[in-house]
């Protein structure tokens, strides 16, 4: 039997199939007994060399994994995009019988939207609902008879949204092939889209990338909107390398840079210089300061480039760039801070209200109502700058637009720069005269910048009128805290208790229940603002001045923890009476045992100030020796029972009612102590004054 050529290549083609091993056998012993009696087995015979050759190559490839689908998506641009409610368990078919059922639906719907505007609407519809696979399936069918660019826009936005940049990007392509050309609202959704990405360098990648092939090869040029946006896009993934070579791309034509352009270059090297600060990355403070002072110079020199425009009249200044530079310059030395004031006075016309001789118009009283700073110009707030790189302008209406207007954010701009020049006695010149001669409605962030630089310039008179004009909103225990803090560094001050008073009954009164670490700080500032009362015992050294200092000093103490009596007792109620319902004592205590230490902390504080008071001579009287003794057991008696509750082992419930109920009797018996007590030293006043 002889063997043909078209044999072997049959058997060559079954023998790389899964069936190969077996029948190797029996062909070598076919091909053996056969190649002795023709001519041309030299033939077979190197058809059988190259078949045992693949069988052993295919033997000896290890098994890979096919890549899954979702990497294929990730990293093939070139592949189209798929639908996403197919069940990958079914296979072809499966998306088959999607498809088919998908289609059948969106025939129907394209049959009565003939016009492009109208599918567009259907479209942005749908993806509202997060009907996706319809509105791809449906733009699929109608880019084949119509020009449908608004809904690839829809549906690239939407994917953008939901952060599936390598979905959009897929999108964007197949857009292309399907004779769909992308608008300039097209590549302005992708770069917005790269922007807000969780994955800020591959975003940068791709937004980079479309736009350079937008400048070297696309048929639209990208414009001043997308270089912005590609800004954005590296700024907020703090790639200055990537924002400085697409800066370098503005012109003066369709890419002319705006305002915003130098908005987001100064907020990107600002957001650098204060991760290098936070971070360290293990520099000195030396050369953290020489980096950030670098990133000052190249905003200066941005700057520059700024004035030069808004002089030329190709930019418009406004708030966010002034604010952008002045931030910037506020993370410098003092002279950058100081250039932050000369920055106000020379983009939005605001005086240097720290220079002795500045003349300022008369300031109308303050009406927080009215809203009119969109109606003050420039020229009329009767201020004319002193930089001499100020632009020079004639004094009429017609030239308010050509300065910037300041509003909340130019507020908290001067205050900052004031407090960190610790020119604090300025900070209430601009303070009224931005809010009065501007018009502008202070928001919590120029409240608290305010009580910032009142802090730092000790001005515990002005700090305590502040938080008592303060709107109940902003009120919160960090501003009782600075508050409190600031009378404590003022102590030289005569007045500063009584300042501390003042702020602690605006927090009695608009809190419902006092912060336990500023009442801690109230009562510090009652036993530090002494000095005034030693003045004389210390200029002559009489016994009789000592002892008029000290019952001073103990008359103040005691008014402060009888100040604080009231309020001290029901933050210490709160804790027996929970809102949340809880299932068993023990999580009621893990829930409040940081409550419970602060509050055990202010007893403590408060027990201190008693034992001070009733232990040095002179400071208290026999009569009040023995009222504040009766309120100490009291006091003494709370404290143990919660050191009880929080530090016992194996204590039952039955007990911990019982201390409270214990406790309740306790207060019970103190407010009858306290009414005789008040009752008798009113008595004693009369027949004083008698």
């Amino acid at each position: 039997m002889y063997v043909c050529r078209g044999c072997l290549r049959n058997l060559a083609g079954a023998a790389a199939g899964a069936l190969v091993p077996r029948t190797l056998g029996p062909l070598r012993a076919r091909t053996v007994a056969v190649s002795s009696a023709r001519s041309y087995s030299s033939d077979a015979d190197s058809v059988r060399a190259a078949m045992e050759a693949a069988l052993s190559e295919t033997k000896s490839k290890p098994e890979t994994k096919p890549p899954s689908r979702e990497k294929d998506q990730a990293n093939d641009d070139e592949v189209e995009l798929g639908y996403d409610h197919v069940d990958p368990r079914g296979g072809a078919l499966a998306r088959q019988k999607y498809e088919k059922k998908l289609e059948k639906g969106v025939k129907k719907h394209l049959s009565m939207m003939p016009d492009p505007f109208h599918i567009a609407q259907y479209i942005s519809t749908a993806l509202s609902k997060d009907k996706f696979d319809e509105a791809l399936m449906m733009t699929r069918m109608a880019s084949r008879s119509k020009k449908v660019e608004v809904s690839w826009n829809h549906l690239i936005d939407y994917l953008l949204k939901k952060h599936r940049l390598h979905a959009a990007i897929k999108l964007y392509n197949e857009m292309k092939k399907r004779a769909q050309i992308p608008n300039a609202k097209t590549y302005t959704i992708i770069f917005r889209g790269c922007a807000i990405s969780p994955h800020p360098k591959l975003a940068v990648s791709e937004a980079t990338r479309i736009y350079n092939f937008m400048l070297k090869y696309g048929p639209l040029k990208p414009n001043t909107i997308h270089m912005n946006a590609v800004l954005d896009v590296c700024g907020r993934a703090g790639d200055l390398e990537s924002l400085f070579t697409i800066l370098t791309t503005a012109n003066t034509s369709i890419r002319s840079p705006d305002a915003h352009t130098y908005t987001i270059v100064l907020n990107a090297l600002r957001h650098d210089a204060e991760r290098m600060r936070q971070k360290n990355q293990g520099l000195v403070d030396e050369e953290i300061r020489r980096e950030i002072q670098a990133n000052i110079q190249r905003a200066r020199a941005l700057w520059i480039d700024v004035i030069t425009n808004w002089r030329n009249a190709r930019l418009v200044l406004d708030e966010h760039l002034v604010v952008a530079m002045g931030r910037m310059l506020t993370l410098g030395e003092s002279r950058d801070n100081e250039g932050v004031l000369d920055l106000l006075e020379q983009a939005m016309k605001i005086p240097r209200l720290d220079k002795p001789d500045v003349k300022l118009p008369p300031m109308p009283p303050a009406k927080p109502g009215e809203d009119s700073a969109a109606d003050a110009s420039p020229t009329s707030q009767g201020a004319s700058p002193s930089s001499p790189s100020a632009p020079r302008a004639a004094p009429s209406l017609s030239n308010a637009p050509l300065y910037a207007k300041p509003s909340q954010k130019t507020l908290s701009l001067a205050l900052t720069a004031l407090t960190n020049l610790r020119k604090t006695s300025h900070a209430s010149k601009y303070w009224d005269y931005l809010t009065r001669l501007h018009s502008i409605l202070p928001d919590a962030d120029n409240y608290y910048c305010y009580l910032r630089a009142l802090a730092v310039g000790h001005n515990s008179e002005k700090v305590a009128l502040l938080i008592s004009s303060f709107p109940r909103d902003f009120l919160g225990p960090d501003t009782f805290r600075r508050g409190f803090t600031t009378c404590i560094n003022d102590n030289l001050n005569p007045n500063a208790f009584a300042h501390a008073c003042r702020i602690f009954d605006v927090m009695v009164s608009t809190r419902r229940y006092p912060d336990p670490m500023a009442m801690r700080l109230f009562l510090q500032a009652s036993r530090l603002s002494t000095k005034h009362f030693y003045k004389a015992f210390l200029a002559s050294g009489s016994r009789k001045d000592e002892l008029e200092a000290l019952g001073h000093h103990g008359r103040q103490l005691a008014a402060a923890v009888d100040r604080m009596w009231e309020p001290f007792r029901i933050l210490a109620s709160s804790l027996s009476y929970p809102t949340d319902a809880t299932r068993s004592p023990e999580e009621l205590l893990a829930r409040q045992r940081n409550d419970v230490q602060e509050v055990m902390a202010t007893a403590r504080a408060m027990l201190a100030a008693m034992d001070r008071a009733l232990t040095t001579e002179g400071m208290l009287g026999k009569s009040d020796a023995k009222f504040w003794k009766a309120r100490r057991v009291v006091l003494q008696r709370a404290v143990e029972r919660w050191i009880d509750k929080l530090y016992s082992q194996g204590k039952d419930s039955g007990g911990a009612a019982d201390g409270a109920a214990d406790k309740d009797e306790g207060w019970v018996a103190l407010e009858e102590d306290d009414i005789r007590a008040k009752s008798s030293r009113q008595r004693r006043a009369v027949a004083q004054h008698a």
